[in-house]
């Protein structure tokens, strides 16, 4: 009996990764629009810092990346981010990754461990008002927003051609 139970348990939280990679956030949310005004937030990133995303608004670029440790293609596309941080850092430019993983224990490793890896600071949405927020239904999802507030990009994939759409809408957002 013992075991019936536990596979249940570990059923439920296979199901419970396979929504939240498809579509887990309500019905009600839409995906952000290109020309709209990005929705601000406050929240702490992982090594604790407050971030408030109005705080940036009227200075810098911001590039959000939306991930989670259970999207495959979300992992396999850290290296390619750092390389657009690294190429856009001296420029006022902030890029964001945005966890929306559970709070617990286990998921703070598995997204520290990740974390570690990554050029760019790491924001921890574990009840997915961020995501809800922007409409994001589809991981990796990535929001580019200039420097006045506006959304630029909303892409659903971060393939090759999307992030070179991105690092060259970075780079003219950001000519000095």
């Amino acid at each position: 009996m013992k075991r019936r139970v536990s596979f249940l348990a570990v059923g439920a939280w296979l199901l419970c990764g396979v929504i939240f990679l498809g579509s887990a956030l309500p019905a009600t949310a839409a995906t952000i629009m290109v020309g709209e005004k990005a929705p601000l937030f406050t929240t702490r990133t992982l090594d604790g810092k407050t971030f408030n995303l109005k705080d940036d608004i009227g200075k810098k670029v911001i590039l959000l990346n939306f991930w989670s440790v259970f999207c495959r293609d979300c992992l396999s596309r850290i290296e390619a981010l750092n390389k657009i941080h690294d190429l856009f850092q001296t420029r006022n430019f902030e890029l964001l990754g945005i966890a929306g993983d559970p709070p617990t224990e286990k998921m703070l490793k598995k997204v520290s461990h990740y974390a570690v890896r990554m050029h760019y600071p790491v924001i921890l949405d574990p009840d997915l008002e961020i995501y809800q927020s922007y409409g994001v239904e589809i991981i990796p999802f990535a929001v580019l927003i200039d420097i006045d507030g506006n959304v630029v990009m909303a892409i659903e994939s971060l393939d090759p051609g999307p992030l070179k759409q991105i690092s060259d809408a970075i780079n003219r957002l950001t000519k000095r």
